[in-house]
């Protein structure tokens, strides 16, 4: 009886005061997916209907977040979501894993799987070969830079921008 007497109170005591895995960060759901705060922030404002926030503590797929960003947006139905590695597979010819992601010229560090990318907003994807830096030619470690540009206005704005370069006047004599 003493062994059963002392299991059950192990275990309820280790119920009552056991700590869970809180963290400080919110969850975000977009059309009630969940996504990364990345994915959130390549949504164009243009397209976002509401936003609800809610500061209860919440647990989604087993991991605890101190609160919930709900992002509805006007057409559900408009997106094409594609992780890093279907973007690497749809639009290069890369077929190695030794990959560094970066999206709009910033290095991509958190799980690469969380960061979800609309089709329509991939304005083009740039491949760079660790080769092409001198610094790195004689290294023994290669991989490949994808640099994705997304449909901003920056973006737009210099691939419609034309430079003429040349000191002659055109059509003067």
């Amino acid at each position: 009886m003493k062994p059963f007497l002392t299991s059950v109170i192990l275990s309820i005591t280790s119920l009552f005061f056991g700590q869970a895995n809180k963290s400080n960060e919110a969850a975000y759901l977009l059309d009630y997916k969940l996504v990364s705060q990345k994915t959130i922030s390549y949504i164009s404002p243009d397209e976002i209907d509401s936003v609800n926030v809610k500061k209860n503590d919440t647990i989604i797929n087993n991991k605890h977040f101190s609160g919930v960003l709900y992002v509805t947006t006007k057409n559900r139905d408009k997106f094409d979501f594609l992780n890093l590695e279907q973007i690497k597979n749809d639009f290069t010819s890369i077929k190695k894993s030794d990959v560094v992601y970066m999206i709009n010229g910033d290095f991509i560090k958190e799980d690469l799987k969380a960061i979800l990318l609309d089709r329509n907003y991939i304005l083009k994807v740039e491949v760079t070969n660790s080769n092409d830096f001198y610094n790195l030619r004689e290294s023994n470690t290669k991989f490949d830079i994808i640099n994705i540009l997304g449909k901003t206005k920056e973006n737009l704005d210099a691939k419609n921008n034309i430079i003429l370069r040349g000191h002659e006047a055109i059509g003067v004599k």
